[in-house]
């Protein structure tokens, strides 16, 4: 899968996150995503999002981070 597709999904998580859990009136999940993608996110061991979802399995372990946020759900 192309890396352009695994943004597109990530970006629909976040929008039906944001759906389910939050006020998504003038929310722009792209504008969300792209920022969260390229700044440091503890939980990957200080990594940024874009690198883990260049590697083998990433789309997944992105998918499990934003959802156990959605649900404050970490380990």
């Amino acid at each position: 899968m192309a890396l352009e597709d695994d943004i597109t999904n990530l970006t629909e998580v976040v929008q039906r996150m944001v759906n389910e859990s939050g006020e998504p009136s003038g929310f722009d999940a792209g504008s969300w995503l792209e920022h969260w993608l390229t700044g440091v996110v503890p939980a990957l061991g200080d990594r940024r999002p874009i690198d883990v979802l260049k590697e083998p399995g990433g789309l997944e372990v992105l998918r499990t981070l934003l959802l156990r946020a959605q649900y404050s759900a970490f380990s």
